[in-house]
């Protein structure tokens, strides 16, 4: 077991929860949410505290509603979403509307909105224009996080009919990496993320020219962004329900 790695995720729960928690004398529910490690900058943990764009917006959302608390633990995409889906925790801090692809969360009002786009080995698609996302990216290798949606229907379908190739990756800044050196062409994510993930990378020894290979092929849409509460954690926990009831009447003020 990492040791440390389980004192920072400590950390960062108590202190989010200190951040968020009632006023002092009012009782505490503690709800338990995981999401996405290393989002930069939407979600991620530094020195033990969460940061981000969706842990400002949310506490927005929190300091309307006493009485609870949030811990909010960082794990891979795929993990994030398997303790949702099997229970072991109340939900997903971070997630798009997708309620037929993911029937064992209840999604809450949206919180937070962000722009998905394709980027791609500049050399990859050196020639071709792109107008139609994503039937004009037939013949590439795309990367994608297991278990992430937000490349849609289509994409996925594309993939089944092997009119392009998915290559599944943990760490969405692996991928990027994948894409610089041309191991695959392209990936899809919100812009902002893959800025953060190019100079991740250069942080890391990555040769600054290498960033130049990453080209901005096309906006794909604007998602809106929101809490996935875990149907089978509420069922054991009715107390979930008040507080997706509660989160929902506050997000909508």
């Amino acid at each position: 077991m990492d040791f440390a790695r389980l004192r920072r995720i400590l950390r960062a729960a108590l202190l989010l929860a200190a951040t968020l928690g009632p006023a002092p004398g009012i009782a505490q529910t503690t709800i338990v949410l995981y999401s996405e490690a290393g989002q930069r900058p939407l979600s991620y943990e530094e020195n033990g505290v969460p940061k981000g764009a969706y842990i400002d917006h949310v506490r927005r959302v929190l300091n309307r509603i006493p009485g609870y608390q949030v811990e909010i633990r960082f794990a891979s995409w795929a993990r994030t979403v398997e303790e949702a889906r099997n229970g072991n925790s109340a939900g997903i801090l971070g997630v798009y509307y997708r309620p037929k692809e993911r029937p064992y969360l209840n999604h809450s009002k949206p919180f937070y909105a962000e722009e998905v786009a394709v980027h791609c080995n500049r050399d990859a698609i050196e020639g071709r224009t792109f107008h139609h996302y994503p039937d004009d990216f037939a013949g590439l290798r795309f990367g994608n996080q297991r278990n992430y949606l937000a490349p849609g229907p289509r994409f996925f379908q594309m993939g089944r009919e092997g009119r392009i190739t998915i290559v599944e990756g943990h760490e969405f800044q692996d991928l990027v990496k994948k894409m610089l050196v041309g191991e695959i062409d392209c990936v899809v994510n919100p812009s902002v993320v893959i800025g953060e993930a190019l100079r991740g990378l250069e942080a890391r020894g990555l040769p600054e020219r290498m960033r130049y290979k990453s080209r901005l092929a096309m906006l794909v849409k604007t998602e809106t962004v929101h809490i996935g509460f875990s149907k089978k954690y509420e069922e054991a926990h009715p107390e979930l329900a008040k507080f997706r009831d509660l989160f929902n009447r506050a997000a909508a003020d």
